[in-house]
């Protein structure tokens, strides 16, 4: 082989190099932006608006009963205790899962009125219930799901972190 030639095949192994990794690159960019613009229609958008949330819960006081199993608390502004604490748009629904071991927060607001003054009314087998639409979402798994109901929308869910042995704040 002449050093022409040697030159010739090593300038075209370079050349075929370059389009493998130029057709990678291409194909791995149009490959994210199919995922990225793929998931966009799964985000739920809430129509709750925000609102601020801060609440003090004291499993070893006050908020002893959300240690039961199924059971719940309502907070709203005549539950104000501090003058930092604020309730969401409509007030807060704090759950306790089955075994009474877990909390779950949301706003009291139904996502398909939103109307503030329309709230799910809790009730004592992990759901809660829109008086006006008849929406009847799932509290119990911290999903705030509708169960029945015209609704799409779960109900919009607070976190809860621990501070303290039994001790708990709601936040947005």
């Amino acid at each position: 082989m002449t050093p022409e030639m040697a030159k010739w095949e090593q300038t075209k192994r370079k050349s075929s190099s370059l389009k493998e990794s130029l057709f990678f690159k291409v194909s791995l960019l149009w490959l994210g932006l199919l995922l990225f613009t793929g998931c966009a229609d799964q985000v739920t958008r809430q129509t709750i608006p925000y609102a601020p949330v801060n609440i003090h819960i004291d499993l070893n006081g006050l908020d002893h009963t959300l240690r039961n199993p199924l059971a719940y608390k309502v907070f709203t502004e005549k539950d104000r205790r501090t003058d930092d604490e604020r309730f969401g748009y409509s007030g807060v629904l704090v759950t306790s899962n089955a075994d009474g071991t877990i909390l779950y927060a949301y706003d009291l607001c139904c996502p398909h009125e939103n109307k503030r003054e329309v709230r799910v009314v809790p009730e004592d087998n992990g759901t809660a219930t829109c008086s006006t639409c008849g929406t009847v979402y799932v509290t119990l798994y911290g999903l705030g799901t509708p169960e029945k109901g015209p609704s799409t929308q779960p109900l919009r869910y607070y976190r809860i972190t621990s501070t303290a042995p039994g001790v708990y704040r709601v936040v947005n």
